[in-house]
C-alpha cells in the first residue's frame, strides 16, 4: 500500500467519524488546503490567496505587537 493510499485511507475513516455538522467545514478547510496547493504553482509576485498566508503577512509587517495593542486598548475602556 503506497504512504499516499493510506493517508487516503486515514483521513476518510476521520471524516466518517465525524459528526454531520462538522462537514461543511471540513469541506472549507480541504478547499483551503487544495488552494494553497494551486497557489504554490502559480508565480511567488503575486499577493497571497490564502486566509492565513495573508493574516501571517499583515502580522509580520506590522511594527506593533497586536496583543498588546488590544490589551491597551481595552484597558483604556475599564
Amino acid at each position: 500500500m503506497s504512504k499516499a493510499r493510506r493517508y487516503e485511507d486515514e483521513i476518510l475513516q476521520t471524516v466518517r467519524g465525524m459528526p454531520p455538522e462538522a462537514l461543511p467545514r471540513v469541506l472549507e478547510l480541504i478547499a483551503a488546503i487544495s488552494e494553497e496547493f494551486r497557489s504554490a504553482e502559480k508565480s511567488y509576485a503575486s499577493p497571497p490567496t490564502t486566509r492565513h498566508k495573508r493574516t501571517r503577512g499583515l502580522t509580520a509587517s506590522s511594527k506593533i505587537n497586536w496583543a498588546q495593542a488590544l490589551h491597551a486598548e481595552r484597558a483604556d475602556r475599564l
